[in-house]
């Protein structure tokens, strides 16, 4: 009988260990890519316009097979409380406009991606802490 509780127990340490690794991969995961700040860029010269291709190298068509283009632009990110950051974001469509270099942007960014934006903002917008470190 006792043997029979012990490889219970056994058992149950072994689960609680599975689900306690599984459950610490997704926090790391959701901390590293989706949990973002507000952050603040110079618009750096405009990167070569290239066809947009999928991760398994096919040319990208929107929905009436029209050639999609991107910009894939590296910002280098003032987050609010003036961390810094280098995250790059592919800006893709049929005619994509480029953002204008020595203008300002504004985007929710976390360690490994831009999760939403980035929009135009006005100098006068930034708050004067992430001001100072943009220039």
């Amino acid at each position: 009988m006792e043997e029979r509780n012990m490889k219970k127990i056994i058992w149950a340490v072994i689960a609680v260990v599975i689900i306690g690794g599984a459950g610490a991969v997704g926090l790391s995961e959701y901390l590293n890519v989706y949990r973002a700040q507000t952050a603040y860029a110079v618009v750096p010269p405009t990167p070569r316009k290239t066809i947009t291709r999928g991760s398994d190298g096919k040319k990208i068509t929107d929905s009436q097979g029209r050639q999609e283009y991107s910009y894939n632009h590296t910002f280098k990110w003032v987050m609010v409380d003036g961390q810094k950051r280098t995250v790059a974001f592919e800006q893709s469509g049929v005619h994509p406009t480029p953002f204008k270099p020595g203008s300002y942007v504004k985007a929710e960014v976390s360690k490994t991606r831009v999760t939403k934006g980035p929009f135009s903002v006005g100098w006068q917008k930034i708050p004067a802490k992430v001001r100072a470190q943009l220039k």
